[in-house]
């Protein structure tokens, strides 16, 4: 990971978080803009990927998110994208209550560290 994969990220962060409004939300199942699943297709490769990612640990993480590791950043960022698997709207939810702004904000306070 370096600076530019930060400054990527954040800038598919941005696209998918204006999309929010866009979510079609008319039948059970959420239809999303292109810029999220594009973002949430990113979260899903190199170098944000966790294969060894821990789904329970996310809360724990996400309430001393000041004080996480990358590899623990990785964790929620790939449990934020698989989510969907497990529920449908997962998404909808993580990205309207923008629980990734501050896995987005420690990310980028490790990437100059």
């Amino acid at each position: 990971m370096n600076v530019k994969d930060v400054k990527d990220l954040v800038s598919a962060y941005n696209s998918a978080m204006s999309e929010v409004p866009n979510i079609d939300k008319s039948d059970h199942y959420p239809v999303y803009p292109d810029e999220i699943s594009e973002f949430m297709r990113i979260l899903q490769l190199d170098p944000w990927i966790a294969n060894d990612y821990k789904p329970v640990r996310t809360r724990e993480i996400l309430d001393t998110i000041e004080s996480a590791s990358i590899k623990e950043v990785r964790w929620v960022l790939t449990a934020a994208a698989r989510s969907e698997r497990f529920g449908d709207g997962s998404w909808v939810k993580i990205l309207e209550e923008k629980m990734l702004d501050p896995v987005i904000k420690r990310l980028q306070v490790l990437s100059v560290s």
